[in-house]
């Protein structure tokens, strides 16, 4: 677990006094002093405060007593929560979540007040975007810690990531162990689902951007409206010094003109990714083109024009290095150099990653994450260009997640592809064939080929056993993730393990030929 090495005590006066209606019990506990906070009681250690948080399947109330026996010193908690047998003090609150990134700052001494902190939301890019601006920093002498769906990293220093954006203890940990290590910059994928629970409130942050917003999580936040107005949150509630926002869509022109009227005089980037915007903005693009090597780009900039030539795939990654740019003249940096760094390899695992294997390039294979209706779509238009031939898709849709987007996924694809094999994407506690037939009906009034093949390994077998010189596989929804989720199974599985495992057996039944079908298109 990524946490400082030294620590700082705060008593718990101090700390009731940190929070909004707080009760202390018994009252004279003022003195008694806590060192860290977290809500598993299996991660406790001695000294930590518990938060005894009630989630949709667990209530931490019931894990008091192994939290103390771990050495927790006090609890957060609700009153009216199962606390008859607790020997330790208490701290009761009205809502816990909306106490617990308060408590979480404060005992970890307010980690994000000294790191420039650039926060990154919307539907897609996000990753990307972190990485790019990740980049972006240490080229131009910072030291940037990135938190988000690829890990929490610095330095070194590498934590899984269970969550895009972390739990606000988690958050207040990583930020500090990072700070303690030398970061200076903190750059954050922050998720809807983590603005509306609270897990980011008391961050501050340096700046906040948003890429886009289209169809997803609505399993979580129900309508498109509460899903927006999550995201809102970022650059409302949570007063960002500066912002930087694509203004291409109505949402993001609105967020625009909301940040403005809350905060006048604090430093916003419009962002547009057209060459001919619609509205009035700050960076924009002044060329684009694309081959199987990269994108270029030329944007201009509050601090001047200048020239990228990324080695990313795709058209859609040009609304990425436009909010890194963006973002990179918003924290002081040169421009300039920033442009330098986004001229360099970011790898991005799983983000349009080319799989290759020696002596099979004939077919070009790509994963992607994009597990969107718009995602798919943009990312099926960009690789348009980039082979001689058919494209490809192997894609599926997630379990126990938005059901509404699974006909919009097949009908992006059947408008985007010409083969489209409909198989597993963690299909979790549904039934598979009821998935793919609620993708199978937004084909129905496509033309293009279709296949179901459920065994995901299978299916990328087949696009890239079947696929013709020329031809290009994209293999969709999972990018980077080690697994596949079956049930309450969870099995290893990595889409680009299987994909060169494929090109292999391709390779070895095509007697090592090649051919020069794949040549790269502006």
């Amino acid at each position: 677990m990524l946490k400082p090495q030294s620590t700082q005590e705060i008593s718990l006066d101090a700390l009731v006094r940190s929070l909004p209606h707080a009760r202390l019990v018994p009252a004279d506990a003022g003195s008694v002093v806590v060192s860290g906070a977290q809500q598993d009681s299996r991660h406790v250690a001695s000294g930590d405060l518990f938060i005894a948080r009630a989630g949709l399947r667990l209530d931490g109330s019931k894990y008091i007593n192994d939290a103390v026996s771990r050495g927790a010193r006090a609890v957060l908690l609700e009153p009216g929560a199962l606390v008859d047998s607790v020997q330790i003090p208490r701290i009761e609150v009205a809502n816990v979540p909306l106490a617990l990134a308060a408590a979480a700052h404060a005992i970890y001494g307010d980690p994000t007040a000294h790191l420039e902190v650039v926060g990154i939301t919307g539907t897609n890019g996000k990753t990307t975007t972190a990485h790019l601006v990740q980049a972006v920093i240490d080229h131009c002498g910072g030291h940037a810690g990135i938190v988000g769906t690829l890990g929490y990293r610095f330095d070194g220093l590498d934590m899984p990531a269970q969550h895009t954006t972390p739990e606000a203890d988690a958050l207040a940990r990583v930020a500090a162990a990072m700070r303690e290590r030398g970061a200076s910059h903190l750059v954050m994928e922050v998720s809807s689902i983590a603005l509306a629970a609270h897990r980011v409130d008391h961050t501050r942050f340096s700046v906040a951007a948003f890429t886009n917003m289209t169809q997803d999580h609505l399993d979580y936040h129900g309508t498109m409206a509460s899903y927006g107005q999550a995201k809102e949150r970022l650059f409302t509630d949570l007063a960002p010094r500066t912002a930087a926002i694509q203004v291409d869509e109505p949402f993001g022109r609105a967020l625009a003109e909301r940040f403005q009227a809350s905060f006048a005089q604090h430093p916003l980037a419009r962002i547009s990714s057209r060459i001919e915007p619609s509205s009035r903005v700050e960076v924009a693009p002044l060329h684009i083109s694309q081959d199987a090597n990269g994108t270029m780009l030329e944007a201009r900039t509050p601090a001047g024009n200048v020239q990228v030539r990324s080695p990313l795939l795709g058209i859609f990654n040009v609304e990425n290095l436009l909010t890194a740019l963006s973002i990179a003249w918003l924290l002081g940096l040169d421009v300039r150099e920033a442009a330098e760094a986004l001229s360099r390899p970011v790898p991005v695992p799983g983000r349009l990653e080319r799989c290759d294997v020696p002596g099979q390039d004939d077919i070009m294979a790509l994963v992607d994450y994009a597990h969107t209706p718009d995602a798919l779509q943009r990312t099926l238009a960009s690789v348009r260009g980039l082979g001689s031939g058919r494209i490809w898709c192997v894609f599926g849709c997630g379990g126990d997640r938005d059901a509404g987007k699974r006909s919009l996924m097949g009908a992006a694809v059947g408008a985007a592809a010409d083969i489209a094999i409909v198989t597993n994407d963690n299909p979790r506690g549904e039934n598979p064939q009821r998935i793919a037939d609620a993708i199978l009906d937004g084909l129905r009034e496509s033309d293009i080929e279709v296949q179901v093949q459920l065994d995901r390994a299978m299916a990328i077998e087949r696009a890239i056993q079947s696929a013709k010189a020329g031809d290009l596989v994209l293999i969709a929804g999972k990018g980077h993730e080690p697994y596949q989720i079956v049930g309450d199974v969870t099995s290893p599985f990595d889409d680009r393990e299987e994909v060169r495992r494929a090109l292999t057996k391709r390779r070895t039944s095509r007697g090592l030929n090649s051919g020069p079908a794949l040549q790269g298109k502006s």
